[in-house]
C-alpha cells in the first residue's frame, strides 16, 4: 500500500495526554480504536494517496501560507454518525475564525494540483475513539473539562498504519508571531 498524507495540527502533548486520560475514565468498550495521545491532531485537509507524485509540490505550496498564530478552545464532546452507535467520538472546539481561515488557505493552496481534496465540510475536531465495535447502543453523554492551547504551526503528515506514532510529520510550517511553546491549559 502506498503512503497516504494529510495536513493537520498536532495537539500539544499535555492537552493530548489530558484528553486520553479523560477518555480512559469513561471506560469505553464500544469502539475498536482509541486514538493514542501521540496521534491526536486536527485534520485541515486529507490528501490520501499521492497518485500524481505531487507531494513535493504540496510541501512547497504549504510554505507560502501566511497566518498568525492563534488559540483554540476545546469545549465539548460530540459524535459523528448515529448518536446511539457513533462511528466517532471527538473533542470539539469553540468557533475559531483563525482556524477556519487556515483551513481555507490550505485548501486553496492545493487548487493548482491534480490532488483532489476531500470535499466534505470542514468540522474541526480531535478524534478520541473510532470504529463502533458493536454491542448495545448507548445513550451515554460524555463530558470533558474545557481546555485551550496555542496553535503555532501546522504540518504535512504521512500515515504509517503499522508504526508508532501512526501519523508522522514530514514537514512543519510555523505560523507568524508564534511563540516557541504551544503548551495548553485546562480551564
Amino acid at each position: 500500500m502506498k503512503p497516504h498524507y494529510f495536513i493537520g495540527i498536532e495537539i500539544p502533548k499535555d492537552i493530548a495526554e489530558t484528553l486520553a486520560a479523560e477518555r480512559e475514565s469513561w471506560q469505553l468498550k464500544s469502539h475498536k480504536r482509541l486514538t493514542p495521545a501521540q496521534d491526536m491532531h486536527i485534520t485541515l485537509l486529507f490528501i490520501g494517496e499521492d497518485v500524481y507524485g505531487e507531494i513535493n509540490e504540496v510541501e512547497k505550496l504549504l510554505g507560502t501560507i501566511k497566518q498568525q498564530a492563534f488559540t483554540l478552545n476545546i469545549d465539548d464532546i460530540k459524535t459523528f454518525g448515529n448518536p446511539t452507535t457513533p462511528r466517532i467520538i471527538y473533542a470539539s472546539f469553540e468557533t475559531s475564525r483563525e482556524l477556519a481561515e487556515l483551513q481555507q488557505q490550505v485548501h486553496k493552496s492545493m487548487e493548482s494540483l491534480q490532488i483532489k481534496p476531500d470535499p466534505k465540510n470542514f468540522v474541526p475536531h480531535i478524534t478520541l475513539a473510532s470504529r463502533w465495535a458493536g454491542g448495545e447502543p448507548t445513550e451515554r453523554q460524555f463530558a470533558i473539562a474545557n481546555m485551550r492551547f496555542g496553535v503555532t504551526e501546522f504540518s504535512l503528515f504521512r500515515i504509517a498504519p503499522k508504526e508508532t506514532p501512526r501519523y508522522q510529520k514530514i514537514a512543519n510550517y510555523t505560523l507568524e508571531n508564534a511563540s516557541t511553546t504551544s503548551k495548553g491549559e485546562c480551564l
